[in-house]
């Protein structure tokens, strides 16, 4: 089965990446968690696909189309925990909890030129959390957490909040490749990555 594996995220602020790899060093730390920091600082914009199309086919169609979308603002909006299985801070919505609009049509477009150049054998895809089921969040824990100490690490984080800038600026999107020897298993413990291209967002 072909390793690679593509990603498209929204990098965030200075001051929210620090405070999110503070975060992951924390705990890695304090309870031995490492699959969150094996990941730069991101929101995922859409995760892990399989594609026969080459990085520059990728970057030829997702640039015309980016520059229909201007700079916008990301609010934070705190600690939440996906089940047992996750720790994040969630940032889909705006203050009053309304979807972020420019946000949620980032990712819209974004599917719109992806989805077609998925593999038929992707098995990210199927089960992603895309269009209306999209949840933005930085990703603090995952994958890891060892089930009977979720509740304590989980009132560790929150005992840290608020955990970055209450909001910032969103305009740097980014596309990576990874690799593992495992996408069907424990794909995270051989996880490796690389930057392929960056984007900036401009105001019009």
């Amino acid at each position: 089965m072909e390793k690679r594996r593509y990603s498209f995220y929204l990098r965030p602020s200075f001051a929210m990446s620090r405070a999110q790899v503070e975060m992951h060093q924390l705990l890695s730390q304090q309870y031995g968690l490492q699959t969150a920091g094996k990941f730069m600082p991101h929101t995922t914009v859409k995760g892990f696909f399989r594609s026969n199309a080459s990085p520059d086919e990728i970057v030829s169609l997702l640039t015309p189309a980016l520059s229909y979308h201007q700079p916008f603002i990301v609010y934070n909006n705190g600690v939440h925990a996906y089940g047992k299985a996750g720790i994040v801070l969630r940032i889909q919505h705006i203050p009053h909890g309304a979807r972020n609009a420019a946000l949620q049509a980032l990712h819209q477009t974004t599917l719109n030129i992806l989805l077609p150049l998925v593999h038929p054998q992707c098995n990210f895809t199927p089960v992603e959390w895309c269009g209306e089921r999209f949840d933005a969040h930085l990703t603090l824990a995952m994958a890891d957490i060892p089930p009977q100490h979720f509740d304590e690490i989980l009132d560790f984080v929150r005992e840290a909040e608020p955990i970055g800038p209450p909001s910032f600026v969103a305009h740097t999107l980014q596309l990576f490749a990874f690799t593992s020897e495992n996408w069907s298993g424990a794909w995270w413990q051989s996880l490796q990555w690389e930057l392929l291209y960056s984007w900036r967002l401009q105001d019009t």
